[in-house]
């Protein structure tokens, strides 16, 4: 069964439509039915957001973080606990061992409601989650900097 030819348009209008009523956020255009975007959050201060208009899906990327240096499992746990708490979004591991957060729209279910609805969990779970996921996945580094920002007089990076 074909899709009619005017839900790609209507959901490449819905997206434009989204970005628009947030004039604040810088947006790119890679090229037709693609936008490259970033949010503001609190403790992950830029949440990078990808989207594509695919032949049936809208396509929602967003990078997540490095592949942790330390504890793995704990990391990937976390991660898979904090996907019962979603609507959409999920977490994913690309090649690289880079984590990301994905969500899959429907093209028919493209609407400005909907984009804020899985633009607003992807800020929240980004946002809730980042932290928890240093702290296991990079440790050791923490730890190393912490050590160093005390031995220069520095106060503590909040991330502890």
């Amino acid at each position: 069964m074909r899709e009619a030819p005017d839900v790609a348009a209507d959901a490449a209008r819905a997206v434009e439509d989204w970005l628009s009523a947030a004039p604040d956020l810088a947006v790119q255009r890679p090229r037709p039915g693609a936008w490259l975007t970033a949010l503001a959050g609190e403790r992950k201060r830029s949440i990078p957001v990808y989207l594509e208009l695919g032949g049936h899906t809208l396509a929602v990327e967003s990078f997540f973080l490095a592949a942790p240096d330390e504890r793995e499992v704990e990391v990937y746990r976390l991660l898979l606990d904090r996907h019962l708490r979603t609507y959409t979004c999920r977490f994913a591991r690309a090649p690289t061992g880079d984590l990301l957060l994905v969500a899959v729209i429907p093209r028919h279910a493209v609407t400005v409601a909907e984009l804020d609805r899985t633009l607003g969990q992807l800020l929240v779970t980004a946002d809730e989650t980042y932290w928890p996921a240093i702290r296991l996945g990079f440790h050791t580094y923490i730890e190393r900097e912490q050590a160093w920002r005390a031995s220069v007089g520095l106060g503590r990076n909040p991330i502890t």
